[in-house]
């Protein structure tokens, strides 16, 4: 193996290893910064919303509800579901206390998902904490006046006689609520105001919280465009004032609380905060990965008498392609970065596989085999140039010793020699740089979607969205912990075997040798790179390697033909 040959395929190992801590930030999408809107560009298409916001001057005027003391509201809970969802509310804020996916089991795997929990923040979703100067309305206790099956009417008075009625409706087999706030104007004059809602609360952690969890919202670009803007818990306190925001909330490695106004045209901000220990808003880093969102509305006049209606969605659910393409614009929550459109190609696959055999494990192992197959004909070609080029050394080591003092001659006598002998030093490296796109997208595929989440494979693999950790050691390894990840160190073995197949360097060539004695701790580094990775990825990995070998023993068959004409 010569210099060149050697310098591409280290390239092609430090791309590999400089991947995960630095390429891959950069590929995903840009996250807020704080006070900012700065963000990556996420396209999706847009389709037509049919709410509207209403000023119903011909609507009846709200009868006038004075103030009542909290002493006179009693402390209620509520519970909505259907056959997805269990919404627990309070009339305290009139907002969710607790949600619960009935289809979906925890982290653990063990008990259903609570992807709202009742925790001690007085801080809840779609509860309105600000409005009129009243910067505690959180708390306030409204008068449930309507409760039926699948509805829930509440209502407060704001004094000086303005009303404010929140009606929220659950539709069946659906993962979202419509809510309907109503403000009247019961006064002689026109009234001006503007309100904050809670569009997302201490959403449960799936994933890293310092990566996984963030602040989202959406803003219309134009041109049938949304923008997904990023705040992670590092990054709070954030405030966007983008002009277009769509939606707003957040999200977890897997599911999202999204507020999702009938019109952008009201929607003045959205802001990010953290919670402290006590449950309550803080302007620092978010430690815990706890925090909440808010929409402010633009301020908005109500005539004497007359009332004006603000209708959203509020979405809770799975971010899945089947279920996010039923709301308008929130696909824009599936984000897989720069390699979006190969990571749907790949993911339509496996669920085309996963249709027939429903192993998503399986599905992975069939596509590494067609992989494989297709970039066949190249890696037979690099192969095949790379003995070549074994080969031909002596007589690269002859022309270097005979032009040593004329490096251009000696170039150009080396590539007519390896033009007559069908050698190309960079080939050995081409198959693995066609496969990096691959690599990289089905690493966020099996990181980032839904279908991974909780997926079996086989034995100990039950879950192809996490490492696949057989047992857990009574100390720990430097670098590694105390997981015994197996699949890695079947990959490290698979890898040193496919080594011995490789073309060998010369004897005679001691820098040669020494090249190929440090390429022989590849392996290593890549099993140090794979050891925590999703299992999905090294299953894909390993099965790539073990059919490189069943590849190389093939070729070489071929390869002894050709030596032997």
């Amino acid at each position: 193996m010569d210099r060149k040959a050697l310098i591409a395929i280290i390239v092609c190992g430090v791309i590999m290893l400089l991947y995960y801590p630095f390429i891959l930030p950069l590929l995903s999408p840009k996250k807020s910064k704080p006070l900012t809107d700065e963000a990556k560009e996420e396209s999706v298409s847009e389709k037509p919303y049919e709410t509207k916001v209403t000023k119903s001057k011909s609507s009846p005027t709200l009868p006038t509800q004075p103030i009542q003391s909290q002493l006179d509201v009693p402390l209620k809970e509520v519970v909505l579901e259907n056959e997805l969802i269990k919404i627990v509310w309070t009339n305290e804020g009139a907002a969710i206390n607790s949600i619960k996916l009935k289809k979906f089991k925890d982290p653990e795997a063990k008990n259903t998902l609570e992807l709202v929990k009742d925790s001690d923040t007085e801080y809840r979703s779609l509860a309105i904490d600000n409005i009129l100067q009243k910067t505690n309305f959180q708390k306030q206790r409204y008068t449930i006046t309507e409760q039926g099956e699948g509805k829930i009417v509440f209502s407060t008075g704001l004094g000086d006689g303005i009303n404010l009625i929140k009606t929220v409706n659950l539709s069946p087999n659906s993962y979202h609520v419509n809510m309907e706030i109503v403000l009247g104007n019961n006064t002689d004059t026109e009234i001006s105001l503007a309100y904050d809602i809670i569009a997302s609360s201490a959403i449960t952690h799936e994933g890293i919280p310092s990566t996984d969890m963030a602040a989202a919202s959406g803003v219309d670009m134009g041109n049938r465009k949304i923008k997904l803007i990023r705040a992670l818990p590092k990054e709070l306190p954030s405030k966007n004032e983008s002009v277009g925001i769509v939606w707003a909330g957040s999200m977890n490695k897997y599911f999202a609380t999204i507020l999702k106004p009938a019109s952008s045209d009201w929607v003045e901000s959205i802001n990010s905060q953290a919670f402290d220990v006590q449950g309550m808003p803080s302007n620092e880093k978010s430690e815990q990965g706890d925090f909440m969102v808010s929409l402010q509305t633009n301020k908005l006049r109500i005539p004497p008498h007359e009332t004006v209606k603000h209708s959203y969605i509020y979405f809770m659910g799975p971010k899945t392609e089947a279920v996010l393409d039923q709301y308008d614009t929130l696909d824009a929550l599936l984000s897989y970065g720069w390699f979006n459109s190969i990571c749907k190609v790949l993911l339509a696959f496996l669920n085309v596989v996963h249709r027939v055999i429903p192993n998503y494990g399986i599905s992975i192992i069939i596509l590494t085999i067609i992989i494989k197959a297709i970039l066949f004909p190249l890696t037979k070609k690099s192969q095949v140039s790379m003995f070549r080029m074994q080969q031909l050394q002596p007589m690269i080591n002859q022309l270097k010793e005979k032009y040593k003092h004329d490096k251009q001659r000696m170039g150009k006598e080396q590539m007519l020699l390896f033009k007559k002998y069908g050698a190309n030093p960079m080939s050995g490296c081409l198959p693995m740089l066609l496969q990096l796109p691959v690599f990289f997208a089905l690493f966020r595929t099996l990181q980032l979607s839904f279908e991974m989440r909780q997926a079996p494979f086989l034995l100990w693999i039950n879950d192809l969205s996490m490492p696949d950790t057989l047992l857990l050691l009574p100390f720990s390894i430097p670098f590694l912990g105390k997981a015994l990840n197996i699949l890695p160190l079947i990959m490290t073995g698979a890898s040193f075997a496919q080594m011995k197949l490789a073309p060998k360097a010369p004897a005679a060539d001691s820098q040669a040798q020494a090249q190929q004695k440090m390429m022989s701790f590849m392996p290593i580094m890549f099993a140090f790179i794979l050891y925590h990775m999703p299992s999905g990825l090294t299953v894909y990995w390993t099965t790539s390697t073990i059919f490189s070998i069943i590849e190389s023993l093939i070729i070489r068959k071929t390869i002894k033909k050709i030596k032997n004409k």
